[in-house]
């Protein structure tokens, strides 16, 4: 039987300080959002990564002076996929009481997570939890080379929302071949108190440009998006920004969207400390001779995945509303 989940509570004066040091953040020089990717090793064989096939790697047991030095608002703890670490509970403990007011995520493919092991780990100190899911049925097993992850994650999810677990996402990548998929995606986390947050499919990482989507889909992904703003209205299910959804079909048509803040805004840290720009660039230094300022403008259009677009939206009242929303739990 499952141990029930908790969550730890803000109160409002750290609420209040919580939400004001994204703005403090970026005049200081600091970024917003780290990805800190706890181990590159994955059990899934994805077709647009390469991750799956390293074997060894340096990796660091805390992660608290990293954290410390790079003072961001928001952590999200990635892979690779971060349940093979054993002492992921740990990791993520000593990072919450280290830092109370951090917003802390967790990204993971989900073919680890147990209702135990979520429970444990969300115990551990985490505001949300995400799971990345693409398709609601077989595909998503063959395209993670996972046989039954899909119905892992069908089942899983919903017991973790009944035992407590109340900040679970689904990460979906629009791609080619899942257009049509996306809206019953939407509706199934919207039945379950689960949310969605959307991403669009890069070939940066690996080059494979086979998911990408072409022109000849160029109407069904504006319907598509149009689909999404409404939904977006209408309940609180899609955490994408309204921006970022405007955004994607130029990111597709145009190949490409300029303007990203990879190394200003969020940047990457590799299970060793090493410093990435983002996650899809060499290391430029250790987090110890990283500093606020460090890097300058980047110049690549490649991806469109959430981390960068969001990092762009502008501030306006939804903006503030969905920074205010991180601590209102």
């Amino acid at each position: 039987m499952a141990m029930q989940a908790f969550h730890h509570r803000l109160s409002w004066s750290e609420k209040v300080i919580g939400a004001a040091r994204f703005p403090l953040a970026r005049l200081a020089g600091h970024p917003t959002l780290v990805n800190l990717e706890i181990t590159r090793r994955c059990n899934a064989t994805c077709d647009f990564c390469h991750y799956w096939t390293l074997r060894q790697e340096s990796r660091l047991s805390d992660y608290v002076p990293v954290i410390r030095k790079l003072r961001p608002t928001v952590v999200m703890f990635t892979g690779g996929e971060p349940l093979l670490r054993h002492d992921l509970e740990g990791i993520i403990r000593r990072v919450r009481d280290a830092f109370p007011i951090i917003y802390l995520g967790l990204v993971t493919n989900g073919a680890l997570l147990t209702v135990d092991r979520g429970i444990a780990i969300w115990n551990s100190g985490l505001d949300q939890m995400s799971v990345s899911l693409d398709y609601l049925d077989g595909r998503h097993d063959r395209a993670r080379g996972i046989p039954g992850l899909t119905r892992h994650i069908l089942d899983t999810l919903p017991q973790l929302v009944s035992e407590g677990v109340d900040n679970l996402a689904l990460n979906t990548v629009i791609k080619s071949d899942n257009l049509d998929e996306i809206p019953g995606i939407v509706a199934w986390a919207a039945s379950h108190g689960v949310k969605v947050g959307l991403s669009c499919y890069t070939p940066v990482k690996n080059g494979n440009r086979c998911h990408l989507v072409t022109g000849e889909q160029s109407c069904r992904l504006h319907q598509l998006v149009d689909e999404l703003l409404r939904m977006r209205r209408i309940s609180g299910t899609i955490a994408s920004s309204t921006y970022y959804l405007q955004q994607i079909p130029g990111y597709f048509e145009n190949g490409g969207i300029g303007g990203c803040m990879s190394g200003r805004r969020f940047l990457t840290v590799g299970p060793g400390g090493e410093i990435h720009r983002c996650s899809e660039v060499p290391a430029e230094c250790s987090w110890e001779k990283w500093r606020a300022g460090r890097f300058h403008a980047t110049n690549c259009r490649a991806c469109w995945v959430s981390c960068r677009g969001e990092s762009q939206a502008p501030v306006t009242w939804e903006r503030i509303r969905q920074v205010a929303a991180l601590y209102s739990a």
